[in-house]
């Protein structure tokens, strides 16, 4: 009887449990020439899970689960109620690759709105504006 008390508790605890989510941020250049999309996580921190990269027909990827493309790890990643900063390395963590700079704003009830630059080394320096997240 206690075997089934306790089977029931823990399956209770588990159905109050909130939900890990995770949700993409796609960051485009005006013109589409580069792109910056990183997943994130519902924790209180920035967790960034994954991210894509693109200028041209170059392409990184932190997994082959979210596409084709060169390795790309998270080097560093910042987030409070004003700005997003995350640097993407190489998988031997020995160079930038990409730095994505948002400032982020929000009203009322309306979603978050993202924009800033996106630099990716040997490539160029752009505008972005994000959806997402």
């Amino acid at each position: 009887m206690d075997r089934i008390i306790g089977v029931a508790a823990l399956l209770v605890g588990l159905a109050a449990s909130p939900a890990l989510a995770t949700e993409w941020v796609s960051c485009t250049t005006p013109a589409g020439e580069a792109s910056f999309d990183y997943l994130v996580g519902s924790l209180d921190v920035l967790a960034v899970a994954g991210l894509n990269i693109s200028v041209g027909e170059r392409v990184w990827a932190s997994s082959v689960a979210y596409g084709p493309g060169d390795p790309v790890v998270v080097g560093q990643a910042f987030e409070d109620d004003e700005v997003v900063l995350i640097d993407a390395m190489d998988d031997g963590m020995s160079s930038v690759i990409a730095q994505l700079r948002l400032f982020k704003a929000e009203e009322g009830d309306n979603p978050v709105v993202y924009s800033g630059t996106l630099r990716i080394v040997d490539h160029g320096a752009w505008t972005v504006s994000c959806i997402g997240g």
